[in-house]
């Protein structure tokens, strides 16, 4: 879901994920109204006369089969009005849709809640009975076993030397330690190119954050440890004072992120980015 910010854009994003599954859902498709095939893809008619709207399709599709899962990854990107499209169609399936489940993610635990608003009274959503799985990090033991499983399977054989320093670099992050076994399996065997990978795609992610948020985080990242260190750090490095409300808000909206908790990276790549923030 990131990048859906209209709603021709949440209909665009269904239909290639459609198309991807066609081979799946072709079955389950033919003869919904507002569907049509062409070879081995399909075309939705979202608007005119013999279209369909995603809650009718899903009607149908609840209709059709006995077990069918959407999955809406990163939806706590979204922004109105296809933030508030979504919680109210997960809440008008919750209470209709008996075959359909759906599984909604998310690597920024705090704005994913904040998202489905279960526990606000103004959501759609609100009081819902929810299973929440976080995927914790690995033990150095399970991040080894990931990463050898993935090499057998890709018919590979690193050294022992390049394993125990991703290991010990990544952290047990499973993104980033399946970041790197992609990479390596590509090609790209030089650790120290793979771990700049990492680090430029977290930085790139950092740079999308107000310049405020940028300073609390290389504040954090510089050792500042406690609410008055940060500030202290912002005022000597930066020359700026910033409210005590204000810097307060700022390191709430850093710990929604999934960034920081306590004053601490939880995610070391994000911290080595930290570093090189402007």
């Amino acid at each position: 879901m990131r990048g859906v910010y209209r709603s021709i854009e949440l209909q665009e994003r269904i239909t290639d994920s459609i198309n991807s599954s066609i081979g799946i859902l072709r079955r389950i498709l033919e003869g919904i109204r507002g569907i049509s095939f062409a070879g081995f893809s399909v075309e939705i008619k979202w608007k005119g006369s013999d279209s369909i709207s995603l809650v009718g399709l899903l009607s149908e599709i609840n209709r059709k089969t006995n077990n069918f899962i959407l999955a809406l990854d990163e939806v706590q990107a979204t922004k109105p009005p296809v933030s508030a499209q979504l919680r109210n169609l997960l809440a008008y399936g919750y209470d209709n849709f008996e075959n359909i489940n759906f599984i909604v993610a998310g690597s920024e635990i705090g704005l994913l809640r904040d998202f489905l608003g279960i526990e606000r009274p103004d959501s759609p959503l609100y009081g819902r009975d929810i299973y929440e799985i976080n995927v914790e990090r690995l033990t150095r033991e399970e991040a080894k076993e990931f990463l050898m499983r993935g090499f057998k399977e890709e018919g590979l054989n690193p050294p022992a030397n390049i394993i125990e320093e991703a290991l010990n670099y990544f952290d047990g992050i499973i993104g980033w330690l399946a970041l790197f076994g992609r990479k390596y399996a590509d090609g790209i065997r030089d650790l120290k190119d793979l771990k700049e990978i990492a680090i430029n795609l977290a930085l790139d992610e950092l740079k999308k954050l107000s310049f405020r948020e940028r300073l609390v985080l290389k504040a954090i990242a510089s050792s500042s440890n406690s609410w008055v260190q940060v500030r202290r750090y912002i005022e000597e490095k930066e020359g700026i004072t910033l409210p005590k409300a204000t810097l307060s808000r700022l390191i709430e909206k850093l710990e929604k992120l999934s960034i920081v908790k306590d004053y601490r990276f939880l995610d070391p790549i994000y911290k080595e980015a930290s570093f090189r923030l402007l």
